[in-house]
């Protein structure tokens, strides 16, 4: 059956003192937690949310964790995938509506998680993206269920327009009651509160992070010329607009500037008619739509990163692209400031003038040799943002969420009425009731009891990892870490 309130979750054996190393209590977890990560988005499809949950999972696999991740089919992927070191995905059957997010009635989904929830054991169900209608359905069914939950937000969403104001609604009903939530930037963190009127003590800052084995700098690939990279969705929240006025300016006044461009979207005809506008076919590259393996191979081709986002949580890209020693130019917009030092970053405003003049400086910068070396800057930010770093402060988390009581049916009416208004209040008060219900109906059809138990293939007892110690495979972990 499913751990109710996380209490049996394993405890990690106290090893013998020859074995332990000094400082290894601040890095190791007082218990490993069964943890399902639930989210429309996640691979084949390509992102930043993508990443961060792959990533996320793969370190909590190395320090003991069992993980499983949950999101929708995707053409012929259905049904359960493994990947690296045992990651179990279930791909399960659900009508995509919008841009990858799934259609909901939020009933429909409630057998199929249940199901994998009391299968696989979980105590701890981590959603991630507030445009995902899945992660929203497996909040809601876990509290049902008396588990506890955690939710991630890596977008930032304004507070006039429509679609934000219904956004926002229902990220208030969703986290009402949620027992602990984690943003990627301050920024984020303050537009999350102020969106869903949370408590800010409930809200925890765990930023983004790269692997910088992957984006290292590679100066031999540079041509003579000056290159400007752009690696990002062709959407016009990416600032798209901005770009095609840019790269105009700039070719005129530069005549030995190139621009490549990786992404794919409807704002690439734009592009494209800009490039076919002032003739500069064998100056503008696009590339169309990268796998995340060529990312390092476009980047080390540039000196210059541009980033023109209108909105961003935790630009991801630029630290890919500092890894790899570009010199980066950004819009100064949501937690972007955050991201990166004063000397490796310039800041500009969202328009095209201000993006054109931080580029000219950049430029006179890179010419007269005042800039760091790719290797230099690869050195610093190797050290800022590391999957491993940001594995322990979630541990961190779900200790402090398995800590707490989950609602009752009750106090969860209750917070509902009180903290989400009178009308939706009292409207999903009664959806809860009604979930409860179906699943009293689904535990009385198919008992808990008669659930298969899934083999583990990963945490304590992986029959995947059950061959490599897990002492063995943290201090790996820690030399990793250490030459980091």
């Amino acid at each position: 059956m499913a751990c109710r309130g996380g209490g049996d979750h394993v405890k990690l054996p106290s090893p013998p003192l020859s074995s332990v190393n000094p400082g290894s209590f601040a890095t190791c977890p007082t218990s490993f937690h069964n943890i399902c990560m639930v989210s429309d988005f996640f691979y084949p499809n390509m992102g930043g949310v993508e990443s961060h949950i792959y990533q996320l999972s793969q370190c909590l696999i190395q320090r003991g964790h069992k993980v499983i991740i949950v999101t929708h089919a995707y053409e012929d992927r259905k049904g359960i995938r493994y990947l690296t070191n045992g990651l179990k995905v279930y791909y399960l059957p659900l009508k995509v509506m919008y841009n990858q997010s799934t259609a909901t009635t939020l009933f429909h989904s409630l057998p199929l998680l249940r199901y994998i929830f009391v299968r696989e054991r979980v105590t701890v169900v981590h959603s991630h993206s507030s445009f995902s209608s899945l992660a929203h359905d497996a909040l809601f069914h876990a509290k049902t269920m008396g588990l506890h939950t955690v939710f991630t937000d890596h977008s930032l969403f304004g507070f006039a327009d429509v679609s934000s104001v219904l956004t926002n609604k229902l990220l208030t009903v969703s986290l009402c009651d949620t027992n602990h939530i984690i943003c990627v930037s301050y920024t984020s963190k303050e537009n999350t509160v102020l969106r869903a009127a949370l408590n800010p003590e409930i809200v925890s800052v765990i930023p983004n992070a790269v692997d910088p084995t992957d984006f290292t700098p590679d100066p031999c690939k540079r041509h003579g010329s000056i290159t400007i990279v752009v690696v990002s969705r062709l959407v016009y929240r990416k600032g798209i607009d901005l770009l095609c006025g840019i790269i105009p300016k700039l070719c005129q006044k530069y005549q030995n500037l190139n621009f490549i461009i990786g992404g794919e979207g409807p704002k690439r005809i734009i592009l494209e008619e800009v490039r076919e506008k002032y003739e500069l076919h064998d100056r503008v590259r696009l590339l169309g739509a990268l796998e995340h393996k060529d990312v390092r191979d476009v980047l080390v081709q540039g000196h210059i990163f541009l980033n023109t986002s209108l909105t961003e949580a935790f630009c991801m890209a630029i630290v890919e692209a500092a890894s790899c020693g570009l010199q980066i130019v950004s819009t100064r917009v949501g937690g972007i400031p955050e991201v990166l030092p004063e000397n490796l970053i310039v800041l500009c405003e969202p328009s095209v003038k201000s993006l054109c003049e931080g580029l000219e400086k950049t430029i006179l910068q890179l010419n007269s040799g005042a800039l760091p070396t790719p290797e230099n800057i690869h050195n610093i930010v190797k050290t800022f943002y590391t999957w491993t770093n940001v594995a322990q402060r979630t541990e961190k988390v779900y200790e402090l969420v398995l800590s707490e009581d989950v609602l009752s049916l009750n106090e969860r009416l209750d917070r509902l009425i009180s903290h989400c208004g009178s009308v939706t209040g009292h409207m999903f008060a009664l959806l809860a009731v009604l979930n409860y219900l179906f699943l009293i109906f689904l535990r009385w059809i198919i008992p808990d009891s008669l659930i298969d138990i899934a083999v583990d293939a990963t945490g304590p007892r992986g029959a995947w990892t059950h061959h490599y110690p897990h002492s063995e495979k943290r201090d790996d972990n820690e030399k990793v870490s250490e030459t980091r």
